[in-house]
């Protein structure tokens, strides 16, 4: 009986090496870290994405943002079924040191773009970045993201810049009018 090697897979195995993202300024601020970390394995073992977490004030009180997302759109209901889930290892790993509301979301229309995969998935794209510091007298930059590399250059309506991913507080997807119809019908 002869053996036909061709049908059969191949013992040698390539190891792929992911590349950890490389997150913005905001997403690396104290906690966050350790709240990303302990919440990720829940929402993967839920069949869903984690896009990021921010934390952000709303009147008095903080609030944690944690955007969830789905290859087919993500529901209300599966943000509140991982809810809980995610509020219980919140509290349990305690990475925030202050109270909070919890808010479970999708990303919604205006995407937080928060690693440098999120940029290279939306080369093209309008974005609105703020930074925690200035860069060239300036804490906010609009413009088109033209690429990545160890920076983000955008092509905004006063030139061209590059925007470390460090100095980010936070970035989002923009939308002109005729966009935001067309996406609304859609």
């Amino acid at each position: 009986m002869s053996e036909n090697h061709q049908d059969q897979p191949s013992l040698e195995t390539t190891t792929e090496t992911k590349a950890e993202p490389r997150y913005i300024g905001g997403a690396m601020l104290p906690g966050l870290v350790e709240a990303r970390k302990a919440i990720e394995p829940i929402v993967h073992q839920a069949g869903l994405e984690f896009v990021g977490i921010e934390k952000a004030q709303e009147g008095r009180r903080p609030v944690l943002w944690v955007y969830l997302d789905h290859p087919d759109g993500i529901t209300v209901d599966q943000c509140g079924d991982v809810s809980p889930e995610i509020s219980a290892v919140l509290d349990v790993h305690d990475p925030i040191d202050e109270a909070y509301d919890l808010r479970v979301s999708s990303p919604g229309l205006d995407r937080p773009l928060m690693h440098d995969l999120h940029f290279q998935q939306n080369i093209g794209k309008e974005v609105e970045i703020k930074l925690m510091s200035p860069l060239q007298g300036r804490r906010k930059f609009i413009g088109i993201i033209e690429k990545i590399e160890l920076d983000v250059q955008i092509k905004s309506t006063d030139g061209v810049f590059q925007v470390p991913l460090e100095l980010m507080q936070r970035a989002r997807l923009r939308y002109d009018e005729e966009e935001l119809k067309a996406l609304l019908k859609a």
